[in-house]
């Protein structure tokens, strides 16, 4: 997964991107006169002594930004129909994003959750992080049903303000509280981010002849004519994603739909790209 990440950001996205987030950081810039209204706390003392004059310090705009990605590692993200399974890309995209933050000296943590939080790594900087971050992917294994509202409930008051806020899952799950959920992270001015990832055969319902439909997060289990249940399965799953797709952009939350067939190269390039684009200052003639 390291190499596949770092061959990823490093050979592909290289000269590409360079930082599509804006986060903090505390540099010194210059001095400045002290005036009337100015912060007492930055006064520069030893300047005072050397000049008899009042001089402030100012600092550049913080530059470093705080990640949060959650993965989900329920037991649908184990699905695959050819390939790798949607875990094993939702872990892989994890992988090469915090890459591609901590190489910008960003903060990156993880939180991977089925119906509970597995596993919860704050937010570090340093590229060594990384192997962190890469442990917790590999160890993870798909069981359960996801409850991602709970688990967003949980966090939102240990995240601060301002963060960026990753969520990668099929969200197969109750996407309204999710939504609710969120508002909460955009209410502190955090960013939400929402990689929607499914399988191939989940958007095209390929079957032909008579299939048990197993469950893998509880025991239900169906035998079934695909054929006759095609029209309707696909309707229902272009009407779950719209509707989802619609709310997120009420909302002001970044929505990425995935199929897991997409090469990952591919699908990074293409969200980066439009990141950039939608981040690029806007010039009036």
């Amino acid at each position: 997964m390291e190499l596949r990440a770092k061959l990823l950001v490093d050979g592909v996205l290289s000269g590409i991107h360079k930082s599509p987030y804006k986060g903090s950081s505390i540099e010194f810039l210059e001095h400045k006169e002290y005036s009337p209204g100015n912060e007492i706390k930055h006064i520069d003392w030893k300047v005072l002594a050397k000049t008899d004059r009042y001089y402030i310090k100012q600092f550049e705009e913080e530059t470093n930004l705080k990640c949060y990605i959650f993965i989900d590692s329920s037991g649908s993200m184990g699905y695959k129909s050819t390939g790798i399974s949607k875990f094993e890309y939702a872990a892989t995209l994890a992988a090469s994003l915090a890459y591609l933050l901590l190489k910008q000296s960003d903060l990156v943590g993880l939180i991977s959750f089925s119906d509970k939080a597995l596993q919860y790594i704050p937010p570090r900087s340093r590229l060594t992080h990384l192997h962190v971050l890469l442990n917790a992917l590999t160890e993870l294994k798909t069981a359960g049903r996801s409850d991602t509202s709970a688990i967003l409930n949980e966090f939102v008051e240990k995240i601060g303000r301002r963060s960026l806020i990753i969520i990668i899952s099929d969200f197969f799950d109750d996407t309204k509280k999710i939504i609710h959920q969120l508002k909460y992270f955009l209410f502190k001015k955090n960013e939400v981010i929402l990689f929607h990832i499914l399988d191939p055969y989940e958007l095209t319902f390929p079957f032909e002849t008579i299939t048990f439909f197993e469950s893998m997060e509880d025991e239900r289990r169906i035998l079934a004519d695909p054929k006759s249940m095609k029209d309707q399965y696909l309707s229902e799953i272009n009407h779950f994603i719209e509707q989802f797709r619609q709310s997120c952009f009420e909302n002001q939350i970044d929505y990425w739909l995935i199929d897991s067939s997409t090469p990952l190269d591919q699908a990074l390039i293409k969200f980066l790209a439009r990141r950039e684009t939608s981040l690029r200052p806007t010039h009036k003639g």
